[in-house]
């Protein structure tokens, strides 16, 4: 009996070390995140544009999340600089799947549709990127201002803090002028809203509306 009593430290040191190895290899192998390859980006130039691009302000959306805590929301105006979005979420849960989506206003004496709206399922996208002229862009825009997260699924299982902001080179060569809207959500596979946010901007200048946008 006695032996035995002594031999129970040792059975749980080595059952400790063992499951501790294992759960460290479970950890490392989860947080070792792989780089999204896409090498036919655009490669953003500061070449004068006949517009010029205020953002107003940032707003998040649709709080209090169901399945992710935001952490910190705020706009940052910043003299002769593109003001900056400061937003911290904490997405507790593995993510193997979710949806990126933007819908764009135009406003006259409302907000009115603009005629692009993006959808996306971002692991699949990351995996298989589409080479239209919007997706691309989109995905060169990301790698722009958030290259840190730029890997492949799975992601979440962390707090993401991104600063983020918008400047006339992410812009195609020609806009209408006017106010906008742009609307943007991250949404999981159960189409639950995981972070959300406006961001309201203006373009001035000489505007081109019979043809909207030139690439």
């Amino acid at each position: 009996m006695g032996c035995e009593q002594k031999n129970v430290p040792i059975v749980v040191v080595l059952l400790t070390v063992i499951a501790s190895n294992w759960i460290g290899d479970i950890f490392c192998d989860t947080q070792t995140p792989v780089p999204v390859h896409y090498p036919n980006r655009v490669v953003f130039t500061n070449e004068s544009k006949p517009f010029t691009l205020r953002v107003t302000r940032f707003i998040c959306l649709e709080t209090p999340y169901e399945e992710t805590e935001l952490l910190h929301c705020q706009t940052v105006l910043r003299r002769n600089k593109p003001a900056l979005f400061n937003i911290s979420v904490r997405v507790p849960m593995v993510v193997d799947s979710f949806i990126f989506e933007v819908k764009t206003y135009y406003r006259l004496n409302d907000y009115q549709r603009f005629p692009i709206d993006i959808r996306l399922e971002i692991c699949s996208f990351f995996r298989h990127p589409s080479e239209d002229i919007f997706s691309r862009h989109i995905m060169s825009i990301m790698f722009e201002t958030i290259p840190q997260y730029m890997y492949y699924c799975p992601h979440g299982n962390t707090t993401y803090n991104i600063v983020y902001w918008l400047e006339e080179k992410f812009f195609p060569k020609s806009m209408p002028v006017g106010d906008f809207r742009q609307d943007v959500w991250f949404r999981s596979a159960r189409n639950k809203t995981m972070a959300a946010y406006q961001v309201y901007f203006s373009v001035r200048g000489q505007g081109i509306w019979k043809s909207l946008i030139e690439w």
